[in-house]
């Protein structure tokens, strides 16, 4: 699978909400919507309800906006900590500091995934010579490896990538009078890459990378000065106010932008944010989609951000103690979930892997996609869960030595 039909996470399920904001906690049911997202667009895609209409065109749009909520929220909980301190007029964290909490938080989870994917059911490419492109996060930088491995992590390449560049903006936003002009220029860059991308003007290797994606990230940064700015102010502006007194309208809104993008996107439209298709697109209508994607992703967030002491259905959901487990283990659902959902699917995938599979769309007739899902959530929530405890954790508790 390419890119595109491989949407996920990268490292974005592995970012951990800023110490001292227990109101962030909230982003980890935010993770759990992301990867729910994820999940479904891949078992559609595998049980064959991707090819009905509305329900399959709706699980295509649910495949494209989880990878840009994933960024979404690396963008705003990376960038927060810098923007706050600055603030205060601190020194924000530590270069080396916040690179070895990166690399404990990303690293032995995908590694493990990876190393044990390898050995069965011997996905492609980890035990070759290009070894070193899947352990270090660039199989992204290349058509032969990037829908190889574990298909999914080329939104970690592109998490990466924002690691290690997020420290450098930081100190260069010190310098700036208006921050947000300046991330408004790295949106428009990743817009006119997308533009392209749609035009077929340039290859869509290109607009998979950070270049492409930077319009996610730069969102997720936008809100979090946003954030800083309307919790040191002596009243709170207007559209701060009205996400706090009316979550549930941002919630509609967000659903009506929903609808709206798979309007847009179909037919014919399935990866039109993301991904150029075979055919050129209008511009119109890939800039329809990216302005969709924008308030769709803001009018999702905006309830965990804003407004920690207000109420609402949003909040109240958010708080739900099974979906705040899940995205507390979303990254591990979010590295084993294709590869279980292939081989509990299919009886053979050669592009991908070479064992065996259940080839349960072949034997079940009915209901199968439903069938498919529950099983993969079942099955990478377990996995996932087993990671989080026995690997993960130990881990996660050294970063704060």
């Amino acid at each position: 699978m390419s890119a595109t039909t491989a949407p996920t996470a990268a490292l974005s399920p592995a970012v951990t909400p800023p110490p001292g904001n227990p109101r962030f906690a909230l982003f980890d049911s935010l993770r759990a919507i992301a990867v729910l997202a994820v999940l479904t667009f891949h078992t559609f895609a595998i049980g064959g309800a991707i090819n009905r209409p509305v329900i399959g065109d709706a699980a295509a749009v649910l495949g494209s906006q989880g990878p840009i909520l994933f960024f979404v929220i690396s963008g705003f909980l990376l960038y927060r900590p810098y923007v706050a301190a600055r603030a205060v007029q601190r020194a924000g964290p530590a270069p080396a500091r916040y690179l070895r909490r990166r690399a404990l938080r990303i690293l032995p989870a995908y590694w493990l995934a990876l190393t044990v994917l390898a050995i069965f059911p011997a996905v492609v490419g980890a035990f070759t010579g290009d070894w070193w492109r899947y352990y270090f996060f660039l199989q992204l930088y290349s058509n032969d490896t990037m829908g190889r491995g574990i298909p999914v992590a080329w939104t970690l390449c592109v998490e990466v990538s924002f690691y290690l560049l997020l420290p450098f903006w930081a100190l260069a936003a010190r310098r700036m009078r208006a921050e947000l002009v300046g991330l408004a220029l790295i949106a428009a860059v990743g817009i006119a890459v997308q533009v392209a991308a749609a035009r077929n003007l340039i290859s869509d290797l290109l607009a998979t990378t950070i270049l492409g994606q930077s319009t996610w990230l730069a969102l997720g940064m936008a809100l979090a000065v946003a954030s800083v700015a309307a919790e040191r102010a002596d009243r709170p502006p207007r559209a701060v106010r009205a996400v706090t007194e009316h979550p549930g309208l941002c919630w509609l809104g967000a659903g009506a932008a929903f609808v709206a993008l798979t309007a847009v996107l179909q037919p014919g439209g399935l990866f039109g944010i993301a991904q150029a298709l075979a055919t050129q697109q209008p511009v119109a209508k890939t800039l329809a989609a990216i302005a969709l994607g924008i308030a769709l992703n803001v009018l999702l967030v905006a309830p965990a951000i804003f407004g920690e002491r207000a109420g609402g259905v949003p909040r109240r959901v958010l708080a739900a103690a099974p979906l705040a487990w899940l995205g507390l283990v979303s990254y591990g659902v979010y590295l084993w979930h294709l590869t279980v959902a292939e081989i509990i699917g299919f009886e053979r995938d050669p592009g991908h892997y070479s064992a065996t599979g259940l080839d349960l769309v072949g034997h079940v007739h009915h209901l199968a996609t439903p069938l498919l899902f529950v099983l993969t959530l079942a099955v990478s929530a377990a996995i996932a869960a087993a990671s989080y405890y026995l690997v993960e954790l130990p881990f996660l508790r050294l970063k704060e030595r």
